[in-house]
């Protein structure tokens, strides 16, 4: 069994620590930084920071904490604090990040651009050929939902309660390059999709297809993009095993038969763990049917734990997900604990370091 190099990207909002206020010191932060795993992002208000490849959860989970500590001791310095949340929960306009593409991004698309604040994590994983990554992508599509709900961590939208434990996933949605992936076969069926998207106009560079996975357009990954940010660590480095697991799981099995669920299947399934999180069932891929969400998390183990117990993660990965499932996800906590337009409250709870 191939043990896969993984990679972490997350996204932040910066907000000034005594007023709760997004704050556009982004690239002003990478600037000051002189480290490439810094980011700008799509608004000036927002920072992204990327691990370096990882052959171990250990290794990770070691980066993690270093690029988290560096994000904030820069924008303490600044007087800002660095928030983890999937959307931010109060009425604010961002900036446009400060260049030709994101300024083009927002002139194509307007209201869909403009007032998007959201944050997620993304899981790149290894793979050997374009070809492989192709059967894991089909292969993991299904179970992509697990991870949305299990990460739910934006519950509120410009000071109103969605209704929703992951609303950046209806956001982004609305993008027309968004969403679950059909099961593409092979290489070519794929590039030739993305050629003929990139023809529409309706993304410019592969760097925006949105899909909920997809080959990396920079390295030798899949890229797995379901997830909102979340702020414990230990969160982001389960998450990237699952990714892992689920991958090389995929991998081994090779391409999927007849009978894999629809595009339109797994946005509907999508869209329950992004209503519900861990609070209501879930999809099991496994069966189709629905189940409590906790046995939609035991069916993700028992597919991937083979994969996990390979690489050492299988107990890291079930205290973590066993821990989310008992305490609740970050957009259940926050529920319980303030009111929607509480932004300092929210602030309080979801801010790192």
């Amino acid at each position: 069994m191939t043990t896969r190099t993984v990679g972490v990207e997350e996204e932040f909002v910066l907000a000034d620590a005594e007023t709760s206020t997004p704050v556009p010191i982004g690239p002003e932060l990478v600037d000051a930084s002189h480290d490439t795993a810094l980011r700008t992002e799509f608004k000036q208000e927002q920072l992204e920071h990327a691990t370096s490849p990882c052959a171990t959860m250990d290794d990770l989970a070691a980066d993690l904490t270093r690029v988290r500590g560096l994000a904030v001791d820069l924008a303490g310095a600044r007087g800002a604090v660095v928030v983890a949340t999937g959307t931010w929960p109060g009425a604010h306009d961002p900036t446009p990040g400060d260049t030709d593409r994101y300024r083009h991004i927002n002139e194509e698309f307007g209201h869909l651009a403009v007032d998007q604040l959201t944050c997620g994590t993304h899981v790149h994983v290894s793979v050997e050929s374009p070809d492989e990554g192709i059967v894991a992508l089909d292969g993991i599509r299904a179970w992509l939902p697990i991870l949305t709900a299990l990460c739910a961590n934006s519950p509120f939208w410009k000071g109103e309660d969605t209704g929703h434990a992951s609303y950046r996933t209806v956001v982004i949605s609305r993008l027309p390059t968004a969403g679950p992936m059909p099961v593409w076969g092979d290489v070519e069926t794929y590039r030739r999709t993305v050629d003929e998207v990139l023809e529409t106009g309706a993304a410019f560079d592969d760097g925006m297809l949105y899909y909920d996975a997809r080959l990396s357009a920079s390295y030798p990954t899949v890229e797995i993009r379901v997830t909102d940010v979340c702020p414990d660590p230990d969160v982001s480095v389960a998450v990237a095993a699952l990714c892992r697991a689920l991958v090389t799981t995929a991998v081994d099995r090779g391409p999927v038969g007849p009978g894999a669920p629809t595009s339109t299947a797994l946005r509907a399934s999508g869209w329950r763990a992004a209503r519900h999180g861990l609070e209501d069932c879930l999809i099991d891929p496994a069966t189709g049917r629905l189940v409590r969400a906790r046995e939609a998390v035991s069916s993700l183990l028992g597919f991937t734990r083979e994969a996990l117990e390979a690489t050492g993660d299988f107990e890291r990965v079930r205290d973590t997900t066993a821990r989310l499932l008992t305490d609740g996800t970050y957009a259940a906590r926050s529920r319980s604990r303030g009111a929607p337009g509480d932004v300092a409250a929210a602030v309080k709870e979801l801010r790192i370091g």
